[in-house]
């Protein structure tokens, strides 16, 4: 999530709770609004995995990305994480000294860096985030088959509004 569109959830948030009292809430406020809960509750859970294994939530997130997409150019994996290329590669320095990650510089191209995982990393983690997704499919599984299909519908609804022509605004 760009810091930028988490900013706008947080200031429509604070208007939200300012307008509680009304009885009409928009149906916008309400999906921004489950949006950050939803997003405060797997950013905690990442928190509380993570710690145990000194590394940061999104230090997590982005490790979880780099273990299940294999190889990646630091662009593409900023995007998967909705953060800027710079943030991204503060967070790379950081696991790069821990020795999880390693840089690779492309021979065609020179410009373009890609990161991949380090054996280190495959032989400390891997179980780690293996249990992480068992745990995940564990907590929605509580749902029906039918509630989890709708559940993905509606977010995939949601995506495809939000991507269509005219939305250009929202990806500043």
């Amino acid at each position: 999530m760009s810091k930028i569109f988490a900013y706008e959830i947080f200031v429509y948030e604070i208007i939200l709770n300012a307008v509680v009292k009304m009885e009409e809430i928009s149906n916008g406020l309400k999906i921004l609004k489950l949006l950050k809960q939803i997003g405060n509750i797997i950013k905690q859970s990442m928190k509380y995995e993570c710690k145990e294994y000194d590394i940061t939530g999104p230090q997590g997130m982005l490790m979880g990305i780099l273990a299940h997409y294999g190889e990646m150019k630091v662009s593409d994996l900023s995007q998967k994480l909705g953060l800027s290329n710079s943030t991204v590669s503060g967070i790379l320095d950081r696991l790069e000294k821990q020795g999880l990650v390693e840089r690779i510089r492309s021979k065609e191209d020179r410009r373009v860096v890609y990161v991949s995982v380090t054996p280190e990393f495959k032989e400390k983690f891997q179980r780690h985030f293996k249990e992480a997704e068992r745990k995940f499919e564990e907590l929605i599984s509580r749902a029906s088959q039918e509630d989890l299909n709708k559940i993905i519908e509606g977010l995939e609804a949601l995506k495809k509004v939000l991507e269509m022509k005219g939305n250009e605004d929202l990806k500043r």
